[in-house]
C-alpha cells in the first residue's frame, strides 16, 4: 500500500530541481503529528506566478509514477493566487486523498505567517529555496480582539436560552436540538476555543479533541450525545454552569 513517505519523496524529487517550485511544505495531520489511517495529505507548493500549468503537469507526472489518477477534481479558489487540486492513487488507501494546493510566488507573505509552536495549524517544510515559509510569534492584539468580538455574539446567543425551552415544551425535537446546538453548545465551544486555542475562535468542532485535554473534550461529548428532551434538558444546566465559569475566567 502506497504511504505519505512515498508519496511526498516522489513529489519533493520531482519539484525540487525546477526553478520555478520555490517551496514545497505539508499542512495538516501530516504537519501537526496525529495523522492516522483515516488521514489525507495537505500538499503546498509555491511556484512562479507563469508556470503554474508546468508545475501541475510535474506533479501529475510524479504522481502516475506510483499509479493511475483515479480521482482529479479542481476545487477553484476565492483567492485570485491560490488554487487546489484533490487526487486520489488507484489502490491506495482510499482515504489517502492529497490534497494539492499551491500559491504564486507574488502573494503577499503576510497573508500566510505560520504561528510558532501552534497546535491548531502549522507546516512541514520539505524544501524551500526562498524563505517563503515562515513563523512568528502569536498575536496579542489579534487574541485580545477575538475576546472582544466573540464576548458579545457569546453573550447574546447565551441570553437565547428561552428559545431552546420552548421548542422542548413543544415536543419538537428536531428544532429543539438545532437550538440547543445554536444558543448552548457553539457559544460553549467558543469560550473554550478563547482558552485554549485563542487565535481560532470559530474552529468549532474541527480537529478539537487534539486541541483540548481528554476531560475537556469528554465532558464535552456528554453535551453534544443526547436522546431525549431530559436529556437536553440536564445537558442545558450543565453548559450553562459551564459557560458561566469560563466567562468569569476569560472576561473578568
Amino acid at each position: 500500500m502506497i504511504t505519505e513517505k512515498e508519496i511526498t519523496e516522489v513529489l519533493k524529487n520531482e519539484l525540487e530541481h525546477l526553478p520555478y517550485v520555490y517551496a514545497f511544505w505539508l499542512e495538516g495531520s501530516f504537519a501537526m503529528g496525529y495523522a492516522d489511517k483515516y488521514s489525507d495529505i495537505d500538499y503546498w507548493i509555491d511556484i512562479d506566478d507563469n508556470c503554474v500549468g508546468e508545475a501541475l503537469e510535474h506533479v501529475e507526472a510524479a504522481l502516475t509514477r506510483l499509479g493511475e489518477l483515479d480521482q482529479r477534481h479542481e476545487t477553484g479558489n476565492d483567492h485570485p493566487k491560490l488554487g487546489q487540486i484533490v487526487y486520489h492513487i488507484e489502490g491506495s488507501n482510499p482515504y489517502l486523498v492529497l490534497d494539492f494546493n499551491w500559491q504564486l510566488h507574488s502573494r503577499d507573505r503576510k497573508e500566510y505567517l505560520y504561528i510558532k509552536n501552534d497546535i491548531v495549524e502549522g507546516a512541514l517544510v520539505i524544501f524551500d529555496k526562498d524563505n517563503v515559509v515562515s513563523f512568528t510569534e502569536a498575536d496579542e492584539q489579534e487574541i485580545a480582539a477575538n475576546k472582544s468580538k466573540c464576548k458579545q455574539e457569546c453573550d447574546y446567543r447565551y441570553s437565547q436560552h428561552m428559545r431552546v425551552s420552548k421548542y422542548i415544551k413543544r415536543g419538537t425535537f428536531p428544532e429543539s436540538y438545532a437550538y440547543y446546538n445554536r444558543y448552548v453548545v457553539e457559544p460553549l465551544v467558543m469560550l473554550l476555543r478563547l482558552k485554549y486555542t485563542p487565535l481560532y475562535p470559530y474552529h468549532y468542532l474541527l480537529h478539537i479533541s487534539y486541541h483540548m485535554p481528554k476531560e475537556v473534550v469528554g465532558r464535552l461529548e456528554k453535551l453534544i450525545q443526547i436522546a431525549s428532551f431530559d436529556e437536553m434538558e440536564i445537558a442545558m444546566r450543565d453548559a450553562e454552569a459551564w459557560y458561566q465559569k469560563l466567562h468569569e475566567e476569560i472576561f473578568d
